[in-house]
């Protein structure tokens, strides 16, 4: 029998709960508060989407391995926490590679290995660096660590598509995609000059 309460594809406990059958219903069912635990875990809404596209693949990628539809809300949950967890990581780590670039070329300044420039240069030079530092911190983490493994660890894009498991052409695109974004907010911060 079919209670009227739950959608097509979905059965129904004596409870009246709904049970989804497949991971699409379950992140239908349970998105919106899965996204609020997402968030909350964020401390922003910036990266939730990030999360949920994570949620989602697991989701579908692990559903049979569900022993029962009871089982989904809790563990969608368990799936949300560990997804928002590994974001925060990815970001934390983006920054240390940020902060480590910047070390890194604040070394190679002060060495000398770079032209000698004059009080208005170095001034110049220090104001784009910070421009693309704060830039850098608002691109998504996984920009930012395809930018550092291409321009700080000079990796090249067959390393790269090694490294993520991807081929060269994703990693190209991806390159692109991110120099661009970053290209375009440094543009807005300087007022579209």
């Amino acid at each position: 029998m079919h209670d009227s309460g739950a959608v097509q594809g979905e059965s129904a406990t004596a409870d009246g709960a709904v049970l989804p059958r497949t991971a699409g219903e379950a992140l239908r069912l349970h998105g919106g508060w899965l996204r609020a635990v997402a968030t909350a875990r964020l401390k922003s809404a910036q990266g939730a989407d990030d999360v949920m596209q994570e949620v989602a693949a697991e989701a579908l990628r692990n559903w049979p391995t569900l022993q029962a539809a009871q089982n989904a809300k809790p563990w969608l949950y368990r799936l949300t926490v560990r997804a928002a967890l590994m974001h925060r990581r990815a970001l934390g780590r983006a920054r240390k590679r940020v902060h480590q670039a910047e070390q890194l070329q604040l070394t190679r300044s002060s060495d000398g290995t770079s032209a000698q420039a004059g009080p208005l240069e170095a001034l110049l030079a220090a104001e784009r660096h910070a421009r693309l530092r704060q830039a850098m911190t608002r691109l998504p983490p996984r920009d930012v660590e395809l930018l550092m493994m291409k321009h700080v660890d000079d990796c090249s894009y067959k390393e790269i598509a090694s490294r993520l498991n991807v081929t060269v052409a994703v990693v190209e695109m991806r390159l692109f995609r991110a120099r661009q974004k970053l290209r375009m907010m440094l543009e807005r911060d300087n007022g579209g000059k």
